[in-house]
Formats: C-alpha cells, structure tokens, sequence
C-alpha cells in the first residue's frame, strides 16, 4: 500500500502496473503522483492515437515521457563504453557482456 505522499515511477514496462488502479490512485488524491516513462500500448506520435485508457496528462499530479528517460550524455557515453569494449573482447575471442540473446547456431546446408 502506498502512502498518500507517495510517488510511483515506472520506467520498466506499462503492464507492469494496474493501469485503471494507478489511474483512480492519481485522481482521487490516494497517491500524491507518478512518473511514467512506457505506456500500456505503443506511443505513437499521431495526437489521435492515445498510449492508454485513461487521459493521465489531465491529472496535475502526473509526469509523463514517450520512453525517453534513458535519454543522458551519461547513458550514451556508457552504451558507447560498453560497445567498445565488446567489440575488444569479440576480436580476442572472448566472451562478450551484457549478451540480451545468446547467438542461435544454425546448420548451414549447401
């Protein structure tokens, strides 16, 4: 249970929360705001299409980002780090890091 003063920050998946439940938490003041990063359906540019149920940019207590929160100087000069030095390690033969899939070896058939 949060606390009235509380602040929820999402920036993992939407459907991670109850999108219905945050949204009665905001506009009945039983939460005091969120951050929200992802959304429950895909955010699309277009003003038509809207990336949830609820208009959660009508409430005052809500701070909202079309999945942009990674977006620093900081963030990208790590990425770039960790690029550089798995390609160091590809051309060594060593493992790399942070693999998200490991490679799928396939049977090559001439």
């Amino acid at each position: 249970r949060m606390r009235p003063t509380s602040v929820l920050i999402n920036v993992g998946r939407g459907p991670v929360v109850d999108e219905r439940a945050l949204y009665e938490a905001l506009a009945s003041g039983r939460i005091g705001g969120a951050v929200l990063d992802v959304w429950w359906q895909r955010f699309e540019v277009d003003p038509k299409i809207w990336p949830s149920s609820f208009n959660f940019s009508a409430l005052p207590n809500v701070w909202m980002t079309p999945h942009t929160s990674y977006n620093t100087q900081e963030a990208h000069e790590e990425g770039m780090r960790q690029a550089a030095s798995n390609f160091d390690a590809l051309a060594r033969g060593e493992p790399l890091q942070n693999i998200v899939r490991p490679p799928q070896r396939r049977e090559v058939v001439i």
